[in-house]
């Protein structure tokens, strides 16, 4: 079950050394004072932004919440957890890809001085070996837009790393496939979080969730029992996915999960309901005291707020099963 997983990572490490020449210049991210225990931290989460496969288009969904993120929320923050431009097959225009995502995404927030972080999704940098040249064309792409945070591990960035926002650890893994992670990440992830024990919230960051919550794609997680012990031992507080394309805020073990709605194309129908909602954008507020709010916020417009209420009270069964962030029992046990 590991051989596979090890090959890649050393494929992955590969990739990163074949992509050294690119810039690595990066100053460290200048926090702001605290300003005192009243100070809050905004984060905005965006996922699956990508349309069909080779496109160099993206949607109004897209353009919007780039738009509504930059002049109306302003965060500390956004993260995007995976699937950027549309790879995935041989032979695509990786490069011009790219470009077209900066000039809508990356650009755009850079000018407004808000820091970019972004984790690896299977549509960006795959982790199947014939997909090498996505993977390479990612780590060459994201060396030469490296965003200025306080890196606490980025000997493998882009793919898996690690920096600091205020009192928040944000880790990204490099997620793009089922099933268990590869043991050197998983070791890795254990001294991450060791060392940084002292922040008083803890995020990770990953494509590929945890659990199941979008119809059709039910197998598609990790469901990886070391990762689960990983974060229950060193009391994960967030861990943020795309993937599913379905927004749903769940808690298990003590650890919220934040499944990130699609902004791109595809929008998926949540387990158990009949019909997909509309896409968002998921806002994230936290400070000393820990994870203050999860919000979400409804395309194109951006001016109604998700009902929690009114989404399912638990998706799954047995294991693998997870309840509404508001919703008691919050335990897998």
């Amino acid at each position: 079950m590991c051989n596979r997983k090890l090959g890649n990572f050393v494929v992955a490490l590969a990739v990163v050394m074949a992509a050294a020449v690119a810039t690595q210049a990066s100053t460290a991210w200048a926090e702001e004072e605290d300003g005192g225990e009243e100070r809050t931290w905004t984060v905005a989460v965006i996922a699956d932004l990508n349309g069909p496969y080779g496109s160099k288009e993206y949607n109004h969904h897209v353009h919007a919440a780039v738009e509504w993120i930059r002049d109306e929320l302003q965060p500390d923050l956004v993260v995007c957890a995976g699937d950027m431009v549309a790879g995935q097959r041989e032979g695509l225009p990786y490069a011009a890809m790219w470009e077209v995502f900066h000039e809508v995404v990356t650009d755009e927030f850079a000018a407004a001085g808000i820091p970019l972080a972004v984790t690896p999704g299977n549509h960006d940098a795959s982790e199947q070996p014939r997909f090498w040249e996505e993977r390479i064309e990612f780590a060459r792409q994201w060396k030469m837009r490296r965003p200025q945070l306080s890196y606490v591990d980025d000997a493998f960035y882009p793919f898996h790393y690690a920096f600091v926002m205020g009192p928040a650890l944000f880790v990204s893994l490099d997620g793009t496939g089922i099933g268990d992670l590869d043991d050197a990440q998983i070791q890795w992830l254990d001294r991450v979080l060791e060392e940084n024990r002292h922040l008083e919230v803890s995020i990770l960051l990953s494509h590929v969730p945890q659990y199941a919550v979008a119809q059709g794609r039910e197998i598609e997680i990790f469901n990886d029992d070391r990762l689960a012990e990983l974060m229950q031992r060193h009391d994960v507080d967030m861990m943020i996915s795309g993937h599913h394309h379905a927004y749903y805020p769940a808690r298990r073990d003590g650890t919220f999960f934040l499944h990130a709605s699609a902004l791109g194309s595809g929008v998926r129908t949540l387990i158990g309901e009949e019909q997909a909602r509309r896409r968002n954008v998921a806002v994230v507020e936290l400070s000393a005291d820990g994870i203050e709010s999860v919000r979400a916020y409804e395309s194109p417009d951006f001016d109604e707020v998700v009902d929690h209420s009114g989404l399912p009270e638990s998706v799954g069964d047995g294991e693998l099963k997870i309840w509404r962030e508001d919703v008691a029992p919050q335990s897998g046990h």
